[in-house]
């Protein structure tokens, strides 16, 4: 008599337990278990794809067994979200089902409740597909049986698993299988068991990883356009200085936009984000602020690199993203540091995504950012005009009063035309010329933030086409909406003061990404900024 449930792998205990009663008589001695082993990522594959028929043939969808292979509006996953979102969490927590794979786990505690030698045949699900035959004499000399009436047969072909599945699954099986190895070479079961055990079909077309880990994708910015999604901070660590006129100051946050964005939406991808050490901001999981904070960098290529070690480990390294937004003005130290022996031959496969924002515009939403920190500084009464904070520049320094925006154009204006490091952002076109000139035109990707504000879908699948992959779940629409204290219009008087210096700017910067096409999926040509006052408004 056979009980053929897959799952009693995970419950020795339970069986042991049932026959163990003095009612089974002596079947506890009598019990033959079997055992067919099969690569753990093809059996959570071809998991997945019963689940999803079962779905498909299912009239109540949100009740079954196949409750986790369903999304939050009621569609079914793709695998490789599957395998992110549900089997990457729960296999490393070791949840209930989802340790089914963990082979050696499972065989300990059935060895030490039964016989190994006589009771327990571990047999390898790859010999079912190879030679069936043979896996067949097995289980009759086990049984001490010759059965009649057919013999086993299985598909010789191996299941065409998605790549980025196995990159995460194969380091959460890799520690296991080698455990289970050495159980079976340690204890042996019935002779008739392959000596050595086989080893699983490798999947992973990974190659082995030399030199240090870093990102092979870089939002650089620009900042304030729409790169980054991180929540509202009300603490930062002003750790950069840099000397105006007699006074040092320090570099603030960064781009902390309160919307989901381009780097939120590539994270929840399973694109691997940095890591954040003891002591650090939260921000810095999502921007290494490496490359712009003069501290960091002077530190080294290997304290950048630290920070995406886990990526490998945690098979994200398909893609690695940092998405730093004021890269931009820094192209010089990213090709330093991609020349780097140790970085390989990652230079030439980096991947560099920039996003453009009208500059004005760009300056109302940073302006607003400035004052909300500011508001929330006076809220926990850290008032008053200090040099390091990143906001000073919307402040009055002799009464602590809130500059407009007008008045905040005329100040930084002054610095703009000086050069000043931190107001250089808005030359858009110098920067691009930099870059081009260290990195070939085709790694680097320039979106229109207007696009990503009126159709987000569009670059969506340009940066899918240019990252050579698909992505699940869609880019957001951004937020237009604001608090009440926000600037919502972009004065006149403010637009006289800055477009000025920007106009042949912007017009050479439109010149130069004509007679400079970059991948075929950019936009040609790259739209101008669209009129202000349409899009004063967004956040």
């Amino acid at each position: 008599m056979l009980d053929a449930t897959p799952d009693t792998l995970v419950f020795p205990q339970r069986v042991f337990d049932m026959y163990s009663q003095d009612s089974a008589g002596g079947a506890l001695m009598s019990l033959k278990l079997i055992f067919v082993l099969r690569e753990p990522i093809e059996r959570e594959f071809a998991r997945y794809k019963v689940k999803a028929a079962d779905y498909q043939r299912a009239t109540d969808k949100r009740n079954g067994w196949f409750s986790d292979v369903i999304d939050v509006d009621g569609s079914l996953m793709t695998f490789d979200q599957y395998t992110l979102e549900v089997l990457r969490v729960n296999i490393k927590e070791k949840l209930g089902f989802y340790t089914s794979g963990l082979y050696a786990t499972h065989l300990k505690a059935w060895a030490r409740l039964f016989d190994r030698n006589s009771q327990l045949l571990v047999l390898n699900y790859d010999e079912i597909r190879q030679e069936p035959s043979k896996m067949q004499w097995r289980i009759e000399t086990f049984l001490g049986k010759k059965f009649v009436g057919g013999e086993l047969s299985a598909s010789d072909t191996l299941e065409i698993i998605p790549q980025r599945a196995i990159r995460i699954l194969e380091p959460l099986f890799r520690k296991p299988n080698e455990e289970l190895y050495n159980f079976l070479r340690d204890v042996q079961g019935p002779s008739m068991e392959q000596r050595p055990f086989p080893r699983f079909q490798q999947r992973s077309t990974r190659s082995n990883t030399t030199g240090l880990v870093l990102p092979n994708v870089l939002l650089i910015g620009a900042q304030k356009a729409g790169t980054t999604a991180v929540s509202r901070f009300t603490h930062c660590s002003w750790d950069y200085t840099y000397f105006i006129e007699g006074v040092f100051y320090f570099r603030g946050c960064g781009s902390h936009d309160q919307r989901l964005q381009v780097a939120e939406w590539l994270f929840s991808n399973g694109v691997c984000n940095p890591k954040s050490f003891e002591g650090e901001p939260s921000f810095y999981k999502k921007e290494v602020q490496f490359f712009d904070n003069d501290q960091r960098y002077k530190q080294g290529i290997e304290f950048y690199a630290k920070r995406f070690e886990y990526c490998v480990d945690e098979g994200l390294d398909e893609f690695i993203l940092d998405a730093t937004p004021n890269t931009i003005e820094f192209p010089q130290r990213v090709h330093e540091t991609y020349s780097n022996p140790a970085a390989g031959d990652l230079k030439n496969k980096l991947r560099l995504i920039l996003i453009l924002r009208e500059p004005i515009e760009r300056e109302l939403s940073a302006y607003n950012h400035k004052v909300f920190d500011y508001k929330e500084a006076e809220a926990k009464e850290q008032r008053g005009w200090v040099n390091g904070t990143w906001y000073r520049d919307v402040v009055r320094k002799e009464d602590g009063t809130i500059k407009t925006f007008t008045e905040y154009c005329e100040f930084i204006k002054d610095y703009m035309v000086k050069g000043a490091r931190s107001y250089t952002v808005y030359r858009y076109v110098e920067h691009l010329k930099a870059w081009t000139t260290l990195f070939d035109r085709s790694q680097l990707l320039i979106l229109s933030y207007d696009e990503l504000y009126k159709k987000p879908s569009k670059v969506q699948g340009r940066i899918e086409q240019f990252l050579g992959t698909t992505f699940y779940g869609s880019l957001a629409k951004l937020n237009e909406s604001g608090g009440d204290s926000k600037v919502k219009e972009l004065p006149e008087s403010a637009i006289r003061v800055l477009e000025p210096l920007l106009r042949d700017l912007n017009e050479e910067l439109y010149d130069f990404l004509r007679d400079n096409p970059g991948p075929v999926m950019e936009q040609r040509p790259f739209p101008r900024f669209d009129g202000l006052s349409s899009n004063s408004t967004k956040k």
